[in-house]
């Protein structure tokens, strides 16, 4: 066994019991100890080899949407072969509005997965949850992982694109997620199959949230995708078949829906991980609540808000000063694992943990109400603990802690606590798989 003792000038375990340390030992991709370093070398004497880390060591950070095989397509289209995370973030923010190629050879995919996950591991992201993976995707996944070419620690959700959501339609994706013989959970520490993504209402910049209030003196209330009956029906049946359900419902009707179909669905919901995707305008208290009891996953994106932060306030006046409200679902006891939905929106870290704790906004110097703002040690709990429940893995990622995987990352400062402003020029100096060095920054 070729163990490794690492020693840093801190190292945040994430783990409540012993949130610091100095020193952690590592061995075929798992931590196995963590404390003391005099402790450490003591316990491990002739059985390790020495490492000195100068800088501050954190699990690493799991991103818990992100479109990773579609931002490694449109990397190959908009990136030079020498292009770094730098470049590849103005890249996305400038082709803002493709989709990417619809139907890429199957090389392209391979290709793609091995061109992003190199920029991912340079922003510290170590997991993704990618939350709407079609058959194709799927095959990509599984061709690099076979390959040895997948790093990135993925979740895969499955998406059957519903076009109505009538019982045929329900009827027949039952028959498919029943035909294929697995379920959620199904998988390994690299590549994994998690809850099936379902859309209840559409996108809120476009006027299309499905909201319990209407938009405007029109009486529209935005776009409903599924008839309840149905979306009550796959999501029971989902629930007793070991399928977990990932709900796209941005406005509160969708929410308080989405809540209330999983919350009556029984005792599964919790350890499937039903997850409550956007949940972010006009969401209502008690559906926050109910989520939190029945153990339903608020999975998060100030990417969002940041990019439409200040055509929501134009369109909705007041009623958009606490779109996002993460400080409101932590409050209720909800779970909160934060993502991207990259490449479309932001999806460096940093500076969605910043945009969460300043609620600032792209266009418009006023921020968002702060009664919803959070703490930085919460944002990077977000991005850590939360998404690690969201990726079926808060044993084992999210945390350094004796058997968890060996995923770290290596800043110069404790991105916990530094300044706020601060944070989102933080450098990443080091990133690790399974106790691979997967990204390391050149030295200046």
């Amino acid at each position: 066994m070729d163990a490794v003792l690492y020693r840093a000038d801190r190292v945040v375990t994430m783990t409540p019991d012993h949130p610091e340390a100095d020193a952690f030992v590592v061995a075929d991709g798992r931590v196995r100890d963590v404390g003391d370093a005099a402790e450490l070398r003591s316990r491990w004497a002739g059985r390790v080899r020495g490492e000195e880390l100068r800088g501050v060591v954190t699990p690493g950070l799991i991103d818990a949407h992100m479109h990773m095989q579609r931002a490694g397509l449109k990397a190959l289209d908009y990136l030079q072969p020498d292009d770094d995370v730098d470049r590849f973030i103005v890249a996305m923010r400038e082709s803002f509005d493709d989709d990417g190629p619809e139907h890429p050879p199957f090389a392209d995919r391979i290709r793609a997965l091995e061109r992003v996950q190199p920029l991912l591991h340079a922003l510290g992201i170590t997991s993704v949850v990618d939350p709407a993976v079609t058959p194709d995707e799927l095959r990509g996944y599984q061709a690099a992982r076979r390959r040895g070419l997948l790093t990135m620690r993925t979740v895969a959700m499955p998406y059957l694109e519903l076009t109505n959501g009538d019982d045929t339609e329900i009827d027949d994706t039952i028959a498919r997620l029943a035909g294929i013989g697995v379920a959620t959970g199904f998988g390994d520490d690299m590549l994994s199959l998690g809850g099936i993504k379902v859309y209840l209402d559409g996108e809120a910049l476009k006027g299309q949230a499905w909201l319990e209030d209407p938009w405007d003196a029109s009486g529209y209330t935005g776009l409903r995708r599924i008839p309840e009956a149905e979306y009550r029906r796959l999501v029971a049946w989902c629930a007793s078949q070991g399928w977990g359900v990932g709900t796209h419902a941005v406005g509160s009707a969708a929410v308080a829906l989405a809540v209330d179909a999983a919350a009556t669905a029984g005792t599964p919901v919790a350890d499937l991980r039903f997850q409550i995707i956007h949940g972010y305008l006009e969401t209502p208290a008690g559906a926050m609540a109910r989520a939190a009891g029945a153990g339903v996953i608020a999975s998060l994106q100030p990417s969002i808000i940041w990019h439409n932060g200040a055509g929501l306030r134009a369109a909705l006046g007041d009623r958009a000063e606490r779109a996002n409200p993460v400080r409101s679902w932590l409050d209720h006891g909800a779970t909160v694992a934060f993502g991207s939905d990259g490449p479309f929106f932001v999806f460096d870290p940093r500076h969605l943990m910043w945009q969460a704790v300043t609620r600032r906004i792209e266009g418009d110097e006023r921020p968002l109400d702060a009664a919803e703002a959070i703490t930085l040690a919460e944002a990077f709990a977000a991005y850590t603990t939360g998404a690690a429940r969201a990726a079926y893995a808060e044993a084992d990622r999210g945390v350094i802690a004796p058997g968890a995987c060996a995923d770290w990352v290596l800043w110069p400062a404790d991105p916990t606590t530094v300044a706020i402003d601060d944070v989102r020029t933080l450098p990443i100096l080091r990133t690790e798989v399974a106790g691979r060095t997967v990204y390391r920054k050149d030295p200046a």
